[in-house]
């Protein structure tokens, strides 16, 4: 038990790994798209929609159904405090995570409406909610 629970955590967080990276590497990608014009701005905001469904989403799905099965095989974990505030800040990334994905839509119409600083808070947005889930993940401190 003690293995397949090991290889589970594993593969969560590659899941993890991935939605992360994936998330921000849109962001960085999306910050360049108001210098560009014409068709390099379509091409930016394309890639950017093209990695956000198959690499993000993908990400993000892995890592929900391998927490949730994490969870189902010692329900006990939601007895503490730490896993309560780590559910809290990854619905806040999943409500991030839903938004960004419009918004990208929303700029494929309409490319003119962005400024970097937008998706550079982004970036800042999604990298503190990732420190915060990985220090209360390593530290469990309530």
């Amino acid at each position: 038990m003690y293995f397949v629970r090991g290889f589970i955590l594993a593969l969560h967080i590659f899941g993890v790994i991935f939605w992360m990276g994936g998330l921000l590497m849109v962001t960085s990608l999306l910050a360049r798209v108001p210098e560009e014009v014409g068709l390099p701005k379509e091409r930016f905001l394309g890639a950017a929609r093209g990695l956000f469904e198959s690499t993000v989403n993908l990400g993000a799905a892995v890592t929900i159904m391998l927490g949730l099965l994490l969870v189902l095989m010692d329900p006990s974990v939601l007895r503490h405090g730490w896993i309560s505030a780590k559910l809290l800040l990854v619905a806040i990334l999943l409500f991030y995570h839903v938004r960004f994905y419009r918004r990208i839509k929303f700029l494929e119409n309409h490319p003119s409406q962005s400024t970097s600083r937008e998706f550079r808070v982004i970036h800042g947005m999604v990298s503190a909610l990732l420190i915060a889930i990985l220090v209360l993940t390593m530290i469990k401190p309530f």
